[in-house]
């Protein structure tokens, strides 16, 4: 009888001990997969640090227009500009939080070299984008054009300068801020005059 009891008595102890060392083995996968993940996720920064995306510039469109004669003539010179994320990984979407655009006149007689664009349209600096390329719009308003702008709109182009702000995100994780700046050469402007204007090819821009 008393070693009936006692084996009675032991049966619980004996189940406790394996629900213990259960739950102590899922604590220790758990740990394990918390690390894994942590692990993929460090792995996956430092990689996008180390290899941000990568943006191509190019001028799709620009075009100029006239008005007045003389010292009173103004000049509107106009850009289309596309920014395409080429990044190779899929999930990278790019936010631009800063655009400016320039055009650059090395030969001006009065010595002006550079003179800012207003930008029209331009990417949402809030929204990271995902798609392919966006958009900017670039407008230039020359008033006495002769002393910046001579016959370079038609001829021998200009210089744009894109300096630019911005910050990739891969599967939520942002990385630091990256500054772009490049420069698309010899950019004709051709003069719009009610008929279709004559379109130079596409400007890629390096930097």
């Amino acid at each position: 009888m008393p070693a009936a009891s006692t084996t009675a008595t032991m049966a619980p102890k004996a189940k406790a001990a394996e629900e213990s060392k259960f739950w102590t083995t899922r604590k220790y996968i758990l740990a394990a997969l918390g690390a894994a993940l942590a692990v993929t996720a460090i792995t996956t920064v430092l990689s996008v640090a180390l290899s941000p995306g990568h943006i191509t510039f190019t001028v799709v469109h620009s075009s100029s227009t006239t008005n007045g004669t003389g010292d009173s003539a103004s000049q509107n010179l106009n850009l289309t500009i596309t920014a395409a994320n080429d990044s190779k990984r899929r999930a990278m979407a790019v936010r631009y939080q800063s655009v400016f655009v320039d055009l650059k006149n090395s030969s001006s007689a009065n010595g002006r070299d550079t003179i800012h664009a207003q930008l029209t349209a331009k990417p949402n600096p809030e929204k990271y984008l995902s798609e392919a390329a966006a958009n900017i719009n670039a407008a230039v308003l020359l008033v006495g054009s002769q002393d910046f702008a001579g016959d370079r709109a038609s001829s021998g182009g200009f210089t744009v300068v894109i300096t630019a702000l911005v910050k990739f995100r891969v599967w939520k994780i942002p990385t630091r801020q990256y500054d772009i700046k490049v420069s698309c050469p010899r950019v004709l402007f051709p003069e719009q005059k009610g008929l279709p204007a004559v379109q130079q090819q596409p400007v890629n821009c390096t930097g």
